[in-house]
């Protein structure tokens, strides 16, 4: 699903169910508290979960936990469920991936934002399956990200392949020496996936 923000200096609570964590994105150092819950106990000190800047994302958590997040001098993005993902985070690839033989182009890779291929031979990269990549992050029915494929291959193609519950839409190719940015769509809740070339 959408992430939520917190202003500068602003703070939100934000209560889990069982198995839930919490991924938080910002550029100014931040803090995420959890707060111990413990029956007939006097009131304690909130335990530090986090203090800096950039991706975070927690542990899950029992039901009921209890974490306060504290923004710093830019706006905080955060994301709940069993596997959060701040998709916004528009300046911040986490990982450069690579798939330069034929097989499978996992969520991950996908997530991390570029997938660069030397193409030595013609690479076919099917993708995850639907569930898979539902699995991989929260999102709503029409949520989505992009991820860019990078051919620094002198002569042959990259081309995607959808997986079971997966649908591409448009040019599956990328030539080599060129580029490719796709936008990756969930389309139902069962789950399944639209991939649309740009």
């Amino acid at each position: 699903m959408a992430s939520t923000t917190i202003q500068p200096y602003q703070s939100a609570t934000i209560t889990l169910t069982a198995g839930q964590a919490i991924a938080t994105y910002g550029v100014q150092p931040y803090f995420v508290y959890s707060v111990p819950t413990f029956a007939n106990y006097p009131t304690v000190l909130n335990t530090l979960v986090y203090n800096g800047s950039g991706l975070n994302t927690t542990s899950t958590y029992a039901n009921g936990t209890t974490i306060i997040l504290q923004a710093g001098g830019s706006p905080l993005t955060y994301n709940v469920g069993t596997g959060p993902v701040i998709y916004e985070r528009l300046t911040n690839t986490q990982t450069v991936g690579t798939l330069n033989a034929t097989g499978t182009l996992t969520a991950a890779l996908m997530l991390g934002g570029i997938v660069t291929s030397t193409t030595a031979a013609a690479v076919t990269a099917t993708t995850d399956t639907a569930a898979l990549i539902d699995a991989a992050g929260t999102m709503a029915v029409g949520d989505s990200f992009e991820f860019t494929a990078v051919n620094t291959g002198g002569a042959n193609a990259f081309t995607l392949s959808g997986g079971t519950g997966v649908t591409l839409v448009g040019a599956a190719g990328v030539a080599a020496s060129t580029s490719g940015t796709f936008r990756v769509v969930k389309t139902a809740a069962t789950p399944t996936f639209s991939i649309y070339r740009k």
